[in-house]
């Protein structure tokens, strides 16, 4: 019978921008308790995952139904980054301080009066804007085809933020020791994580943080390289949604507290903190080698994506095979590798769903893992960035980072 659990836990607080998180963090996981697991597999979806949480649902069910393992999805830190219709997981918009400029701006171009406009009144102004402009355009004073141009900002819920990268990794080890602490039979199981490009990229970095609770990753246009424009979006002019609506073009990023324009700034963006977040580094991935060498890589890859350069993946790839990885890059490179079953597109992602991803992939990696134990030991592992050293241990039944 198919078991379906949803918990809630304490996880990690923001030790980079030392942030409290005042949030519990969601898991979900599903297992037949009639079975024999074979596996504890966590399926990561990218941005805009909450847009669909009932495919992560369906998902879910359909692989530990298929293949016998316990799947788990994590709602790790800023999951929450696209309006949807369930309040509890919706991300909303809102025009904040870096975004009134653009708007004032919008506003006056078409003769609105914007003298007064600040944080709290913006949406009000939004209105007033898009009403004149049908109204202009229904006298035709100006051309049909006219949009003002602006940005806005997604909030998450629970007062979240986007993090890139770090507590969303650690939030997966502390969904692992809670399912081995509420579930012992579990602990000897291989622990295996995969998922769509930032999923795909959270894949890697889960690996790289805590190496001897991975034993294999199954990565899809996972980024080898932090992709800046999500933390430093609107300083780049770089946008990861877009609302082209009938009068309007709204230029949208997740709201982030990471800055480079202040270098005294508590939250400026510093090299450690790119460091630590790059997977391909090899004095880093020497590190993560002797933790844990015996853990199965396996990514696919499009020569033309032009979001997670595939170069970068290439060249990670390469330092995984000289540390003598069980490491394979299906690399994506043309018209003649697109089969329409696995891989329909050459672009960011193929249009490979995870599904269709672990459908592919899981089973043979199973294979590899067959028989053996992966016992769940306590370690600890520090990674040099710059001037400072980012460790990141086991705490009690909490997994931490600290910064020395």
């Amino acid at each position: 019978m198919l078991i379906h659990k949803t918990y809630e836990i304490s996880s990690c607080d923001d030790v980079e921008l030392n942030i409290k998180r005042t949030s519990k963090l969601e898991y979900r996981m599903t297992y037949d308790d009639e079975k024999e697991m074979k596996a504890i597999v966590f399926m990561l979806k990218g941005y805009g995952a909450n847009a669909h949480i009932s495919f992560l649902d369906f998902d879910r069910e359909y692989i530990a139904k298929k293949f016998d393992v316990v799947v788990v999805n994590v709602f790790y830190h800023c999951f929450c980054q696209r309006r949807i219709n369930e309040e509890k997981y919706s991300a909303t918009t809102m025009f904040v301080e870096d975004d009134l400029q653009n708007l004032k701006k919008a506003l006056e171009n078409i003769g609105i009066n914007a003298y007064d406009l600040n944080i709290y009144n913006a949406d009000n102004y939004y209105q007033i804007l898009n009403q004149k402009i049908s109204n202009l355009k229904s006298n035709k004073q100006i051309p049909q085809n006219y949009k003002a141009c602006f940005t806005s900002t997604f909030i998450p819920p629970n007062d979240e933020y986007q993090n890139y990268g770090i507590m969303a990794a650690i939030d997966h080890i502390n969904a692992l020791k809670d399912i081995v602490k509420n579930y012992p039979q579990f602990a000897n199981l291989p622990k295996i994580y995969g998922g769509g490009s930032y999923g795909g990229y959270l894949s890697l970095l889960i690996a790289k943080i805590a190496p001897w609770y991975v034993d294999g990753v199954i990565d899809n246009s996972g980024g080898a390289l932090p992709e800046l424009e999500y933390l430093l979006g609107k300083e780049l002019l770089k946008f990861d949604y877009i609302f082209d609506d009938p009068n309007t073009i709204v230029k949208c990023n997740v709201r982030t507290h990471w800055t480079r324009k202040d270098p005294n700034s508590p939250y400026y963006f510093k090299d450690e903190n790119y460091i630590i977040r790059a997977i391909l580094n090899s004095s880093h991935l020497i590190l993560g080698a002797n933790a844990n060498p015996n853990i199965i890589y396996v990514s696919y890859h499009s020569i033309q994506d032009l979001l997670a350069p595939a170069q970068d993946k290439i060249e990670l790839y390469k330092c995984l095979k000289q540390l003598n990885l069980d490491a394979t890059l299906h690399l994506i490179q043309d018209e003649k590798d697109i089969d329409d079953k696995y891989i329909k597109s050459l672009e960011h992602g193929m249009k490979l769903n995870n599904r269709i991803l672990f459908e592919k992939e899981l089973p043979l990696m199973l294979e590899k893992l067959k028989d053996k134990k992966f016992p769940m030991k306590e370690n600890s592992i520090s990674y040099p960035c710059k001037n400072k050293v980012f460790k990141f241990k086991d705490e009690g039944d909490k997994f931490k980072l600290e910064i020395i």
